[in-house]
């Protein structure tokens, strides 16, 4: 039986590199930019349903000045975005329209 000496060495974490699945996904998506051309998260389109992006920049530009508006076209891109693929398989398409229709009924509220 081999003993140990009761000591580890630890060494300090490596960084991590990211995975060729997750560099792929990343370009999967197109950001939605508002005016200040930061990136908003939460409104990344799958890349299929690409043709919506525009209606949601509208909607984010114009979210201040006229939220009702904006819920409209956002009620739009989800309608739009149900059409182009309405059994929701391509990748990150149900995960999308789930999120778009909870911020439409938050946003309903």
């Amino acid at each position: 039986m081999a003993s140990s000496s009761g000591t580890k060495k630890t060494r300090a974490p490596t960084p991590r590199r990211q995975s060729k699945a997750m560099s792929q996904a990343q370009k999967m998506f197109v950001d939605v930019e508002d005016e200040d051309s930061s990136a908003i998260d939460s409104e990344l389109v799958p890349s299929s349903l690409a043709a919506i992006a525009p209606v949601l920049r509208v909607a984010n530009q114009i979210e201040k000045d006229n939220p009702r508006v904006a819920y409209l076209c956002r009620f739009h891109a989800f309608e739009k975005a149900h059409r182009m693929d309405p059994p929701s398989s391509g990748r990150g398409v149900r995960q999308f329209k789930t999120y778009l229709v909870h911020k439409l009924e938050k946003e309903e509220e």
